[in-house]
């Protein structure tokens, strides 16, 4: 078993951390967490045990995550913001803060995603440490050659690691003079160096060297002078270490630093980036400013076809091949940058073979390991495409396609929320349909008061109670769309009845079969849908008749009715949200909630005529649900 994830959560909302704790269960990934609710307290709890991330919320503080880091510098510190605080977080990144999660948007996937993003980021970051130390470490513990020249610069004696230092056999080296051994361009600070006999102490330097092959050495050198007898500096003593090898890992140090603050800045303008569009944009962009590029596109793979689509670009000419707006996945350079994964280059098109393009670059972008599109980049210029800025790019493209695939999680939780919109409104609706038959009911009390009063105080009745089922139906609709509920034993004999029973004046025919299938308590709102709107659509005289039947595992349920049925045009959208028909058109969610309800089921419904080719002579509602055992033969 993986060591668990060791968290620290830094709120002042016992929600936000309720919140995190219950995303990480749902991740899947092993951890152990402590929860402080003010600052000072997660200060101490850091001093006194070992912890891999921190949560925090910052409250207005852009400064408490630099306080964090500072403390412990290896530990990400990731935010917890609300959407109003994004400023403050995005100010927060420069300051120490790792990355930040808003409150509203996490998710379990999200979660797992900015956790494993940000211990990666320091794993590199503490690498990156490690070799640093290393070669600083190799620099110092290395033996130096070593030197005496006379006051000319002559070389009176010189060590084995000198000699091999410069690829010469030790007894060559000695009459020559030190400073032809020097790069031309650094000889005026060497004689500098060795030159000035009336002062004393030690004098350093870093000189270029060059070998009997012609390479060159990087070299740190450290002249003193020499004394012997009474003779006033007869020479200097001159020590040289090679520090080629620890110049070229300080340079590969210098370069993945630049890489990693250019990869830190593209990462920066997609977290603070609102959607989609300006996050591929504003990622574009910056690439461009870094490699100092003119132009450039992103495609996007679309899902399911051979071709992708340009959802971005810039800089551009109008009328240039690469602004083409969807490319064919199988032709070149595609069908290796998209269909391979393969990096394309080019460093120098001929003059007038590229639409004023010179150089040119496409990159796979990556996500979860494998590709989604490409991001192409364009000069007016030639350019050597160095292995940095290849190893810069192909880092980039992967942090695009980790921001795309985010923020594609972002727009998914969106629409989660647009569709709880949508129960909101399912249940202002039928509240209004209910209470619109309550109101209806009491005017006609009120103009009939030598009527029949108790018959339509009883319809009243009704409908009041017919709104408040719905007002629960709704909101256990609203829960099942976040949860997985268990379907239970349910009698479907009384489920039918229950619902007939809501119309005492319809025609409704009926025989109960002992039937049981696997649902819940909203199978009635299934019945009451289809019934009511036979009985309300069906005109006067219209007879309903129910029937059910079982069929390999499952009870297949029919509601007829002898109405003015449904129109084969209208047949195929009868199902839709907000779908209106017939004369007494509703806001037409009834029939949308039947559909969504039998499928959780596990069923599927269709509609039909009654009489096969006849629409006029009523229509047929037949659906499927999963037969089940009655409880008490569960039993025993």
């Amino acid at each position: 078993m993986p060591d668990p994830l060791r968290l620290l959560i830094v709120t002042g909302s016992p929600d936000d951390a309720s919140l995190v704790l219950e995303a990480l269960r749902k991740t899947g990934l092993p951890f152990e967490a402590a929860s402080c609710r003010r600052f000072d307290e997660g200060l101490d709890a850091l001093r006194q045990e070992s912890f891999d991330v921190v949560l925090l919320d910052p409250g207005r503080d852009p400064g408490a995550a630099a306080r964090v880091s500072g403390q412990t510098p290896g530990i990400p510190v990731i935010l917890l913001v609300s959407r109003d605080d994004l400023d403050l977080a995005v100010r927060a990144l420069w300051r120490g803060a790792d990355d930040y999660l808003v409150r509203e948007e996490i998710t379990p996937e999200l979660l797992a995603c900015t956790l494993r993003h940000a211990l990666a980021l320091k794993r590199a970051e503490a690498a990156l440490g490690r070799v640093e130390g290393m070669w600083r470490e190799i620099g110092g513990s290395l033996h130096e050659g070593v030197l005496v020249v006379d006051r000319g610069g002559v070389i009176m004696f010189a060590s084995a690691r000198m000699a091999e230092i410069l690829g010469y056999p030790a007894g060559e080296l000695p009459g020559t003079s030190f400073l032809s051994f020097v790069d031309q361009d650094d000889a005026p600070r060497a004689a500098a160096l060795i030159g000035r006999w009336s002062e004393d102490g030690r004098k350093e330097a870093e000189l270029r060297l060059r070998r009997s092959d012609g390479e060159a050495v990087a070299a740190r050198v450290a002249a003193s002078p020499v004394t012997a007898g009474g003779e006033e500096h007869p020479g200097m003593a001159i020590g040289v270490a090679d520090i080629t090898g620890q110049k070229t890992a300080e340079e590969k140090v210098r370069r993945r630093n630049a890489q990693l603050d250019a990869i830190n800045q593209v990462v920066r303008t997609a977290a603070a980036s609102a959607d989609m569009d300006e996050l591929l944009a504003g990622v574009l962009e910056k690439t461009l400013e870094l490699l100092g590029f003119e132009g450039g596109g992103v495609y996007l793979i679309d899902p399911g076809r051979s071709r992708a689509e340009l959802v971005a670009e810039t800089g551009l000419p109008e009328g240039d091949s690469l602004r083409q707006r969807i490319v064919d996945l199988d032709i070149p350079p595609y069908d290796a940058v998209i269909g391979q994964g393969i990096p394309h280059f080019v460093e120098d098109y001929p003059e007038g073979a590229g639409d004023g393009i010179r150089a040119f670059a496409s990159i796979p972008i990556t996500a979860e390991g494998k590709v989604i599109g490409a991001v192409n980049l364009a000069s007016r210029s030639p350019h050597i495409f160095s292995p940095a800025e290849r190893e810069l790019l192909t880092s980039i493209s992967q942090e695009i396609g980790s921001a795309v695939e985010r923020m594609r999680l972002r727009e998914g939780l969106e629409k989660a929320h647009e569709q709880a919109n949508f129960y909101l409104d399912l249940l202002t609706h039928d509240i209004n349909n209910a209470n619109t038959a309550a109101i209806g009911y009491a005017m006609l009390l009120r103009e009939m008061l030598s009527g029949p009063e108790k018959n339509l105080a009883g319809k009243l009745t009704a409908a009041v109670r017919q709104s408040a089922e719905i007002i629960r139906n709704v909101s256990a609709i609203r829960r099942i769309a976040q949860e997985s509920l268990v379907p239970r034993p349910v009698d479907l004999d009384a489920v039918i009845q229950n619902v007939i029973c809501l119309f005492p004046d319809a025609d409704i025919v009926y025989e109960p079969q002992g039937r049981w299938v696997a649902a819940d308590d909203l199978l009635s709102e299934v019945f009451i849908n289809l019934v009511g709107n036979a009985a309300k659509f069906g005109g006067p005289g219209v007879s309903i008749r129910i029937s059910t039947r079982e069929e390999d595992g499952t009870v297949v349920v029919s509601v007829e009715d002898t109405g003015p049925g449904i129109p084969d045009a209208e047949k195929p959208r009868v199902f839709e949200k907000f779908r209106k028909g017939g004369a007494k058109s509703g806001k037409g969610i009834g029939l949308y909630i039947v559909r969504v309800l039998i499928e959780r089921y596990g069923g599927r419904i269709r509609v039909e005529d009654r009489v096969p080719g006849h629409p006029e002579s009523g229509a047929a509602f037949r659906f499927t649900l999963p037969a089940c055992l009655p409880i008490t033969g569960r039993t025993g």
